[in-house]
């Protein structure tokens, strides 16, 4: 039974996407009551995030419309959500919204980010993870060295998403900052642009460099923006601020547009393809033995 509740991440999330898919139909919200035997209350109810849906129900929803069978399957598994997957019970500790993130990150089928001030965890090799939470101890003096293990394994976990049969297409921009700032020896910093230099020759993966004397109109701080319907047409994306203080999703739509039409404007001043690479070996090789 649907029951009223605080909603979460995940159903306001699969809210969004059904309104989306009505919408774009051209069905009202009456028109689709009629055909699923439901009230009108109910329609507006589940599209709003005010009650959660069943997978049935969201199977009956989707049945509806042209949905192919990747993205059905997506927004069922979000209908199916629950509060801690077991995988994750040890990072209970850690903010509710990053466990929706590590959620919905794994469920998009692109996912679009910036960054300025270090490598993304989905691209860092297993040192560079380790040098910058050990780091963050010496301010979270609560954070253990098995939670850094555990953390690290997380992160690296992550990038299989990257990885064949999901190859989630994933486009990335780093400030050069990303690139000269040194986390650890020399020798972590080599591994993390070797690193960057394979991760952006996969045909899934394209990674830009926004450097440091070029012209753009804004430089705002880190976000992602997720997208399950593999559309990244404006107002298609969910983003995600984050930093080690505080993390939220989202959800007003003039804010998100705003961070959409900020990823394209970095996007347009930035280096891609062979000169970004050129770049990255260019700071690999200023880190010297």
């Amino acid at each position: 039974m649907n029951r009223t509740s605080v909603p979460t991440v995940q159903r306001r999330l699969l809210a969004i996407e059904l309104k989306r898919l009505r919408e774009r139909s051209g069905m009202t919200g009456d028109d689709l009551a009629r055909q699923l035997g439901w009230s009108p209350s109910k329609v507006s109810r589940v599209e709003n995030a005010r009650i959660s849906i069943s997978e049935d129900d969201t199977g009956k929803f989707l049945d509806l419309f042209d949905v192919s069978p990747s993205r059905r399957s997506r927004l069922i598994k979000l209908a199916a959500h629950s509060p801690t997957p077991t995988s994750w019970r040890h990072l209970e500790p850690l903010a509710q919204n990053f466990l929706a993130f590590l959620e919905i990150e794994a469920l998009s089928t692109s996912i679009r980010q910036w960054s300025h001030d270090f490598v993304p965890g989905i691209l860092q090799t297993e040192q560079y993870a380790k040098t910058l939470l050990d780091s963050w101890r010496l301010i979270d003096t609560n954070l253990t060295a098995r939670q850094v293990e555990e953390r690290v394994a997380l992160r690296l976990g992550r990038q299989s998403i990257l990885e064949p049969p999901a190859s989630t297409t994933y486009r990335v921009i780093l400030d050069e900052s990303v690139l000269m700032r040194k986390f650890g020896s020399n020798s972590v910093m080599r591994g993390q642009m070797a690193k960057l230099i394979d991760m952006s020759a996969r045909t899934n993966i394209d990674l830009f460099i926004l450097p440091l004397n070029s012209t753009h109109g804004v430089l705002e701080a880190p976000f992602v923006l997720l997208n399950l319907s593999g559309d990244e047409t404006p107002g298609s994306s969910l983003p995600y601020l984050d930093s080690n203080t505080a993390d939220h999703f989202v959800f007003d739509d003039i804010w998100a547009a705003q961070l959409e039409r900020e990823f394209d404007i970095l996007h347009d001043s930035a280096l891609s393809g062979d000169e970004a690479r050129e770049l990255i070996q260019k700071h690999h090789d200023g880190f010297a033995s």
